[in-house]
């Protein structure tokens, strides 16, 4: 499921990266505050303080500190199963995505 675009990006491997409608939605029913950050969001994309692959085959999460939330992370999960690759959430964590629990 696709949307127009509202934003992209390209992520540190060259990788283009859209903000569509479905990704619009998804946070205001979700993550209404983050609706606000859309730039940090792109931002976290494009210049990850830490990335990981996602749960779920063909996803990778990019994570970027004190972006949103001094202390905190902002986590942004991107589906590269389609060509351009499509953020599907963002949210904000307080755990370091970096240590293995």
């Amino acid at each position: 499921m696709t949307g127009d675009v509202r934003a992209r990006t390209t992520d540190p491997d060259g990788r283009e990266v859209t903000f569509d409608d479905v990704s619009y939605r998804h946070l205001k029913d979700r993550r209404a505050a983050l609706i606000e950050h859309i730039d940090l969001i792109l931002a976290t994309v494009a210049l990850p303080d830490y990335r990981t692959p996602d749960r779920e085959p063909g996803r990778e999460r990019f994570f970027r500190r004190n972006i949103v939330d001094p202390g905190r992370w902002l986590r942004v999960v991107v589906d590269f199963n389609r060509v351009p690759g499509r953020i599907v959430t963002a949210l904000v964590q307080d755990n370091d995505p970096r240590q293995k629990s």
